[in-house]
């Protein structure tokens, strides 16, 4: 396993260093306190594995940019303090894993070894705080898309043939209002046109009850 260190603090990346060279199934360990290049410099160093301080404030759009050019590379956020909001930014940057600040130096070589294999260790606290984060952005994905009791009815007009003009004097609504509905029904439907809404009600009638 090659392994780069990311850390301004350049004491701490050579202790890192030091510790991993040490291990046996690391090959080559390196560490840099420039953030500059990082990830050229993660490419031409043929590295399996980057940890990066996420104490840097730049760490986490650098790890972005190294996955970016290196997408079968690891990256491993370290010294991340073990709470929700700070895991949740790891993982939002791309990090596959993260070394908590009270891991032992045993399990920081276990998160590695497990990181190169794709899997990620998590405390199940956590765990479960990533799985209800999921839940609370897919509901709100899907609250995004369901179409409301007006714009229902305005699908419906549409799937009718009627102008904006039309609907606005039915609906007893402004035409600029009925052109944000309308727009708004073509996102939701994910259609480009109004000839469209007419053509997906005309095969599914119930189209706008399965949204």
């Amino acid at each position: 396993m090659r392994v780069l260190i990311y850390s301004p603090v350049r004491l701490f990346g050579e202790c890192l260093a030091a510790f991993l060279a040490s291990a046996d199934h690391i090959d080559a360990v390196a560490p840099v306190d420039e953030i500059d290049d990082l990830d050229m410099k993660a490419l031409e160093f043929g590295a399996d594995v980057v940890l990066f301080d996420v104490t840097a404030p730049e760490a986490l759009a650098a790890a972005r940019l190294v996955k970016g050019l290196c997408p079968d590379t690891a990256t491993i956020a370290v010294a991340v303090t073990e709470v929700a909001d700070e895991v949740l930014a790891c993982a939002e940057s791309g990090f596959d894993a993260y070394v908590p600040r009270t891991a032992r130096t045993d399990e920081m070589l276990e998160i590695l070894r497990r990181a190169q294999l794709g899997e990620t260790l998590c405390d199940p606290r956590i765990a479960r705080t990533l799985f209800n984060e999921l839940a609370r952005r897919h509901a709100v994905a899907a609250a995004d898309t369901h179409l409301t009791p007006r714009e229902i009815q305005i699908a419906r007009l549409l799937g009718r043939g009627a102008a904006n003009k039309e609907i606005a004097a039915e609906l007893h609504l402004s035409v600029a209002t009925i052109k944000n509905h309308v727009h708004s029904v073509l996102r939701k439907l994910e259609v480009g046109s109004r000839a469209q809404v007419a053509g997906l009600l005309r095969e599914n009638p119930l189209a706008l009850r399965l949204r």
